[in-house]
């Protein structure tokens, strides 16, 4: 890993670099696949314990929503944290056994699964609020960039002398998607930018300190951006619509076979979480804050129901083939990342 400036720079992530870090695949999944049975809890109740890594940033949020307001208890699923697990592995860990549910952007799935990854969406989280909800602090991402930079807007990024740093946590994820719109609505070229990849936090500071251009936070970053006043260039639902945000809870295959029941009580309770943080920003942002150490505006948006659109995540595979993460000719489709088959168990 290269270092310029005191920044972490990471080469650009492709297909080959997923399968290596996906590892063996075909060795993992007989594990994966185990038979979750109930097991009973120091309350006396039956539960089905399910598998995650540790929630240390903004997608934590359902789950410090679900633990404190007994959402999990409720529908008989108790949540195992196991530990921090970095973005490369996470897939791995999945096909390993070593988690069970994991949570992604339609575009990262869809590259793990071309390269030989069995995984699959079962709902869906995140999504852009809806007209009518307008604060910016709900939406996906922001492109910031400093009050004195002569970056105002995005028309400005094309009268930039030179190339653009732009950070991202890690390249193929939902950054790319939108980030890719972006240019493509302001007619920038692809070359114009230089990514750096970095986590949010970091990125802001390099931003404060002029060691990058602009900075791609999400929440709940956004009030360490609004401590330094930058500008909001643009937003992901200005460039992406509702599917600006698109998130999808996922298990392996033979997981979600062995196991759907286990499956479909997490998608009740995950989904009753992610309603109630809806409807009660202000506290969710305060647990939120509590769980990760770091202060909180606000969190982000999500569907109310766990179905998944087709059109939305067709979108994001498309976008991952401009990007060139994929091939033209990839043959990975919709019907081979989500099931529908719990569409339902998400309902109101």
């Amino acid at each position: 890993m290269a270092k310029k400036n005191g920044i972490r720079k990471n080469v650009y992530w492709n297909i080959v670099a997923l399968v290596l870090a996906v590892g063996i695949i075909a060795g993992c999944t007989k594990k994966a696949g185990k038979v979750v049975t109930t097991t009973v809890n120091t309350a006396g109740q039956e539960v089905y314990k399910i598998k995650t890594w540790s929630k240390l940033d903004c997608t934590g949020a359902p789950y410090f929503v679900g633990e404190n307001n007994g959402f999990f208890k409720e529908e008989g699923i108790e949540i195992v944290y196991t530990g921090d697990t970095e973005v490369p592995i996470r897939v791995a860990s999945i096909l390993h056994g070593d988690n069970d549910v994991g949570d992604a952007h339609p575009n990262e799935i869809a590259i793990a699964r071309e390269g030989g990854a069995t995984i699959r969406a079962v709902a869906r989280s995140i999504v852009e609020p809806p007209p009518g909800v307008d604060d910016p602090h709900l939406q996906h991402m922001w492109w910031v960039t400093r009050t004195d930079s002569p970056i105002k807007t995005p028309e400005d990024i094309k009268r930039f002398p030179g190339t653009v740093k732009i950070q991202m946590i890690v390249r193929n994820a939902c950054m790319d998607f939108l980030t890719d719109k972006l240019l493509e609505k302001y007619n920038i070229p692809r070359e114009k930018f230089e990514y750096i990849t970095m986590p949010d936090i970091e990125g802001i500071q390099a931003l404060q300190q002029g060691l990058i251009e602009i900075a791609i936070p999400h929440p709940p970053f956004y009030k360490s951006v609004e401590n330094f006043k930058a500008n909001i260039i643009a937003t992901s639902r200005d460039l992406g619509g509702e599917n600006g945000g698109t998130y999808l809870y996922y298990f392996s295959d033979t997981f979600i076979k062995n196991n759907p029941e286990a499956v479909r009580r997490f998608i009740r309770a995950i989904k009753k979480a992610e309603r109630w943080a809806n409807d009660n920003p202000e506290q969710t942002a305060k647990w939120t804050e509590e769980a990760i150490g770091i202060p909180v505006e606000a969190n982000h948006y999500y569907a109310r129901t766990s179905a998944i659109n087709d059109a939305h995540i067709a979108e994001w595979i498309q976008g991952a083939k401009n990007a060139g993460a994929l091939e033209p000719g990839a043959k990975v489709t919709v019907a081979d990342i989500v099931t529908h088959d719990f569409d339902t168990a998400g309902v109101e």
